[in-house]
């Protein structure tokens, strides 16, 4: 039942890509606008930089997609950075493979991870908007947490279901549409307090959260405003993304 599951799922990511591709929908093009998600997850990155003795960053990226953030790390890191991507869509790999130094196909929920990634270990591990569309997103943060170098960063991303508009929408009777083309797509709904509990459960600490915060268009303008709504990440937080450490364990 699980594999079929994943088949279809497969389908469905493949033909979303096909029709990403053939729309030039891609952010990896120069004059595509950038997710803030994104945009927030390489911030976080770059301020641990200059990385430890100059040492390379080992990078995974979990569901990668057309490979944006392997673009945006190379263009700013340059030599210093080694990054591998992974996705469920050959199509998105086929762009992604532009921007990494290997990528992988998988289905993380069935398939293995390879024994590359548990030899290598790797400094940071991005997921960004990927453990919502899982049946049992602990295993795969559990899988993560083995192959994190001790003190390693887990940057994962979700659509907030607890945002403002959302809360209005349930109000009102209607469930939100926080999905690409079909409800089914989102297998869980969460907010902040229960991805931050999600994380504990599974071997990670959250050191700083922050994302896209989308207010009411009163409060103007938004630069002057947007500090005092990021003081309320789990109401106005349309995408917030977690930077993580992995937990040490006491012997």
């Amino acid at each position: 039942m699980k594999r079929n599951a994943s088949f279809r799922q497969r389908e469905f990511y493949e033909d979303y890509w096909k029709c990403r591709v053939t729309e030039r929908r891609l952010h990896t093009k120069e004059d595509m606008w950038i997710p803030q998600r994104i945009i927030t997850t390489i911030d976080m990155i770059i301020q641990d930089f200059p990385f430890k003795d100059n040492k390379i960053m080992h990078v995974l990226d979990i569901g990668c997609g057309e490979g944006t953030i392997g673009k945006l790390l190379n263009e700013k890191l340059k030599d210093k950075v080694s990054i591998i991507g992974c996705d469920i869509s050959k199509t998105a790999l086929n762009s992604a493979s532009n921007y990494y130094s290997k990528v992988f196909e998988l289905d993380i929920e069935v398939d293995e991870f390879p024994d590359e990634f548990y030899v290598r270990k790797f400094n940071y591990i991005i997921i960004l908007e990927v453990l919502e569309h899982l049946f049992k997103p602990e295993n795969i943060l559990k899988q993560c947490c083995r192959i994190l170098k001790e003190g390693g960063i887990l940057l994962a991303s979700f659509p907030n279901i607890a945002w403002y508009k959302y809360r209005i929408d349930m109000l009102k009777g209607h469930f939100p549409r926080c999905y690409l083309s079909h409800p089914a797509e989102h297998i869980h709904h969460f907010t902040l307090n229960s991805f931050m509990e999600l994380l504990h459960k599974n071997g990670f600490y959250p050191i700083e959260i922050d994302g896209q915060f989308v207010f009411p268009s009163a409060f103007k303008p938004r630069r002057l405003f947007l500090p005092i709504f990021k003081k309320f990440p789990n109401l106005f937080g349309y995408q917030l993304v977690f930077k993580s450490k992995k937990r040490i364990e006491k012997l």
